[in-house]
């Protein structure tokens, strides 16, 4: 199902932009060149670098003009589109909103610009939301010059705050420029989040999520934007009928995404009480990072035939990790905040080996950050952190439970335990109709000794990432071909003959002795790995056993060369001479 009926809102930037004269006369008059050269104070005019920035503020000027216009027209379309034979006239909130997404596309595009030309600033605030309706309110024509002056008096009043801006070298002062103009793109950016995601303009952003807009490269998803080149999840292209086994795990997972997608994001809550937290406990390569994956598809897919606002988030260790003091877990703290329950939506989250984020306080040796991280996590499973209201879901996994028993109590709190498939006939469907389904023409799929491969694998207990392997090595052994020259003169037809006839058969007594010599390869590779490390201990405990016998011979020999410096001393005791050396 499309997302909405309505057409979508696409603005391209052509070779020269729309009105790039128009735009740069805007600037001027809002004197916020003249104002950087006055900070800048650079002999010749202006610096390589001021210019560059001068110019991003005449291309965000010239494409947020055309997105407001843009904008400004569907809305008064769905105006009309009520039937109403009046003159459509956009309302007060209509109004803020429009004035909300022309300063989100600019800031936008100042935000990504400028940081490739100075460093970006840290900022620990927004701009005050005093007058910013006032702002907001006023036709884009009439928006904009009041931004450029506002930007001129901040670059100004910080001017004369802070010392870097009569910095000796011309180089620093113009760096300096563009991360305080940064600076003000970023927290006038902040304030407009406030409305738009918290505040009156937060219905506006869900209803804007139901269309296709594109502007100058970035699809909008409400008021939040990303490159219209990524990909609108991090996933992998699993479904669910991919998955073998792990049924009674999957089946949770599709209930807690239905249950999740149900949320009523006007009220604010949710038809049924639900625990969030879907835990899995299993051994590497079982199968538990490709079913939460699978969830997570199923999950966007049904919240998008039904036009409910979605995202799925994976959480991985360098999205959040820091090696700065209480960095990690104030970086953990706003995922959660920001992206899963700030997102004007519904939201799954995949947190992976979710047991290696966090050290057991049983240990001793607990490092502070580590307790910060334990409880930002404990906020989350706790309903303190975030409401576990029914907005959002998350799985987690771990390979062993590792983790202490107040950090166990709270995480797998709807725990299963995750094997992967288990039965000749999983492992066949697995490794012949999943793995291998892009070349099962060619593995004799309907010879019955295929249930022998699967009893093989049952029997060498494979993990699918094993199995993995072994269809990877038979894809590149059907796959090993040279192209005659008569392929590249064919037809799209006639090129899948040669293929066809080119590929390699393999039958399925080929698999079976290749599942055969795997499990062998990885036996032998296994006892050669214990016996390595058993002499490793062993060489470990001798070096220590003689390091213990050099210790005590120097020791004896100290104390007989301070019975000599002292002829007069009475003799030791009996049984405490010289000690005996322990054996080698």
């Amino acid at each position: 199902m499309a997302k909405s009926a309505r057409p979508a809102i696409v603005v391209e930037t052509p070779p020269g932009g729309f009105d790039r004269p128009g735009a740069r006369s805007l600037l001027v008059q809002g004197e916020l060149p003249k104002c950087v050269h006055r900070v800048v104070r650079a002999p010749f005019g202006h610096t390589p670098k001021t210019l560059m920035a001068l110019e991003s503020w005449v291309e965000a000027l010239d494409a947020t003009r055309q997105a407001g216009g843009a904008m400004h027209a569907a809305l008064m379309e769905d105006v009309a589109a009520s039937g109403s034979l009046a003159i459509p006239e956009p309302t007060h909130d209509q109004r803020l909103f429009l004035g909300a997404f022309a300063l989100t596309v600019l800031t936008d595009r100042l935000i990504v610009d400028l940081a490739t030309l100075a460093p970006s600033p840290k900022i620990d605030s927004d701009l005050e939301a005093e007058g910013l309706e006032d702002l907001l309110i006023a036709p884009v024509d009439e928006l904009l010059p009041r931004v450029i002056v506002m930007a001129r008096a901040y670059l100004d009043l910080r001017a004369k705050q802070q010392p870097e801006a009569s910095d000796p070298k011309v180089e620093l002062r113009a760096k300096w420029a563009v991360t305080t103009m940064l600076a003000f793109a970023m927290q006038l950016r902040g304030a407009v989040q406030r409305l738009t995601k918290l505040g009156r303009l937060r219905p506006f952003g869900l209803a804007l999520k139901q269309r296709q807009v594109m502007i100058g490269g970035r699809r909008y998803e409400g008021f939040e934007a990303r490159a219209g080149a990524d990909p609108v999840t991090d996933l992998k292209p699993i479904r669910v009928e991919h998955i073998v086994g792990n049924r009674d795990y999957i089946d949770a997972g599709l209930r807690l995404a239905r249950d999740v997608a149900a949320y009523d994001l006007e009220r604010g809550e949710s038809p049924k009480k639900l625990n969030p937290v879907l835990f899995g406990l299993g051994r590497p390569g079982c199968g538990k990072t490709i079913t939460a994956h699978a969830i997570g598809n199923y999950f966007l897919e049904y919240c998008h035939e039904r036009d409910i606002p979605a995202r799925f988030k994976v959480i991985r260790r360098t999205d959040w990790a820091s090696s700065y003091q209480n960095a990690s877990a104030a970086t953990l703290v706003k995922i959660f905040k920001e992206e899963v329950y700030g997102f004007e939506g519904v939201t799954g989250v995949y947190w992976p080996d979710i047991d290696t984020a966090f050290a057991s306080r049983g240990s001793g040796d607990l490092r502070m950050e580590e307790k910060n991280n334990l409880g930002a996590v404990f906020g989350i499973f706790d309903g303190t952190l975030i409401p576990k209201d029914g907005k959002w879901f998350m799985i987690c996994d771990a390979n062993y439970m590792q983790m202490d028993e107040a950090t166990k109590s709270r995480i797998a709190q709807n725990p299963f335990v995750v094997t992967g498939p288990t039965t000749p006939e999983e492992y066949v469907k697995m490794l012949r109709d999943i793995m291998l389904r892009d070349v099962r023409k060619f593995v004799t799929p309907d010879d019955p000794q295929w249930l022998e491969v699967g009893a093989a694998c049952v029997e060498f207990d494979l993990s699918g990432r094993n199995c993995e392997a072994i269809a990877n090595n038979i894809r590149s052994h059907v796959q090993d071909f040279e192209y005659p020259d008569s392929y590249f003169k064919a037809s799209f037809e006639e090129r899948e003959q040669i293929i066809e006839a080119a590929s390699k058969r393999v039958s399925a007594g080929d698999v079976l002795e290749r599942v055969r010599n795997y499990s062998k390869f990885n036996r032998e590779a296994d006892e050669k790995a214990e016996r390595d490390r058993f002499e490793r201990e062993v060489e470990s405990m001798v070096r220590q056993l003689n390091a213990g016998r050099a210790a005590a011979e120097k020791a004896a020999a100290a104390m007989n060369a301070a019975a000599q410096a002292q002829p007069d001393a009475p003799a030791p005791p009996p049984g405490q001479g010289t000690p005996e050396s322990p054996p080698t």
